[in-house]
């Protein structure tokens, strides 16, 4: 080792005399000096991989990817490349603490990722104590920014916005008046999505006639709705469908497919309505393997009919750079939180995390993919138009809404 050494100093003697008399001959020795690139800004990713999250943070993750090569195509941010610091958290809050802490003894400028309320829950505190930035692309709880202050800011709508949707569509467009409705016990997502339908709904003139919780990864349907089905026999022979017009179902991406092919085994006939967390292909096309009827509130249409100009421009920039159109709404949710963080360093005109916190503070008429937002009067929850799927033979977009009537967080 020290013998290579010695050959490669002499080496670079050698050279470097050479240099310097060839200097000489032109007329005088002149200072040679190498330009060092600047550091690359960096940005934290914490997305899962694997689990049960997988199917929305993977897309995501490809969105994040995507606007970073785009950032970079195009210059970089302030004369600096970016690089995307990524970490997978595998649907598991103690790996994603892990993930986390390291970013946080990388000094990243901003952290971004995760689509669900628990795993956020996980990572944002622990951002904020080291003074930095965490933006999730899909993580909807509208609580969220209040359990972490000024540091935790959402690229997507808040669930009472999305349950808020579902609810008026499925009293104005569906005409129900009545609901059941299930949810997975366990997570926060859930719990809180199906609390705000219920009161949603019952703004709308809505009854909800039985609320049945259930465990992640039971799907023992025939159980959770026993109190809907008809008097004696197989409860699957007997359902009585007055008695709910409308199944609404607050679930993992997991369980989502699994319970809506367990209702329709049941012989549930009822159109069923779940939130983002439905945005998946394996959902999909559990619906459309049994006989469709399933809506779904999502933060953007991708590769559907009407949706936006700039939708329909992300889906083309994927598709080239990925070989298929976006898997799901959390993809272009993934692009934002990118450059939601891109457009604060630019307007603070540095990487520094504070600098960059402040400018996210003010950010106001953000154009993204999935929509425009503004972070105005405190809000860090930003109100955006929730879309409406409907799966029968495929997916499609069955509307666009504002909500009239929010819960409160």
């Amino acid at each position: 080792m020290r013998r290579t050494l010695r050959l490669r100093t002499a080496a670079a003697a050698t050279v470097a005399a050479a240099l310097a008399t060839g200097l000489a001959a032109c007329g005088g020795a002149q200072v040679v000096t190498q330009q060092k690139s600047p550091e690359p800004i960096h940005i934290g990713a914490i997305y899962n991989l694997a689990g049960s999250q997988a199917a929305l943070d993977g897309p995501s993750l490809d969105g994040a990817r995507l606007a970073v090569d785009r950032i970079n195509a195009a210059g970089g941010l302030l004369g600096r490349r970016v690089e995307l610091m990524e970490r997978d958290g595998q649907t598991d809050a103690a790996l994603i603490r892990y993930d986390a802490e390291s970013l946080a003894a990388l000094k990243v400028t901003a952290m971004i990722g995760l689509s669900d309320t628990d795993q956020v829950l996980a990572a944002a505190p622990i951002a904020a104590r080291a003074g930095i930035p965490f933006v999730t692309s899909g993580a909807t709880s509208p609580r969220l920014p209040a359990r972490v202050p000024d540091w935790l800011f959402l690229a997507c709508f808040g669930d009472n916005v999305q349950a808020a949707a579902g609810a008026e569509f499925a009293a104005d467009w569906l005409g129900a008046r009545t609901a059941a409705v299930l949810f997975d016990t366990d997570m926060d997502y859930a719990r809180l999505l199906q609390r705000y339908f219920g009161q949603a709904f019952r703004a709308q003139g809505g009854k909800v006639v039985l609320r049945a919780g259930f465990h992640s990864g039971e799907h023992d349907v025939a159980k959770l709705l026993a109190p809907l089905a008809g008097e004696g026999g197989d409860e699957s022979d007997h359902v009585d469908t007055a008695s709910a017009e409308l199944l609404f179902v607050a679930a993992s991406p997991d369980d989502a497919g699994p319970l809506v092919r367990r209702l329709r085994a049941a012989g549930y006939r009822q159109p069923i309505m779940g939130g983002d967390s439905f945005d998946s292909g394996k959902l999909i096309e559990a619906a459309r393997k049994t006989g469709g009827g399933v809506y779904f509130t999502t933060h953007a249409a991708f590769g559907l009919a009407h949706s936006t100009a700039a939708m329909r421009r992300f889906t083309t920039w994927y598709r080239s750079a990925y070989g298929r159109p976006p898997e799901n709404a959390f993809a272009g949710l993934g692009f934002d939180a990118v450059n939601l963080v891109a457009g604060a360093i630019r307007r603070a005109k540095s990487a520094d995390p504070r600098k960059v916190r402040d400018a996210l503070l003010e950010t106001r008429g953000f154009s993204g993919v999935s929509g425009g937002l503004s972070y105005a009067g405190g809000s860090l929850v930003p109100r955006k138009a929730v879309s409406v799927i409907l799966v029968d033979n495929k997916a499609e977009l069955a509307a666009q809404i504002t909500p009239s009537f929010v819960p409160a967080p």
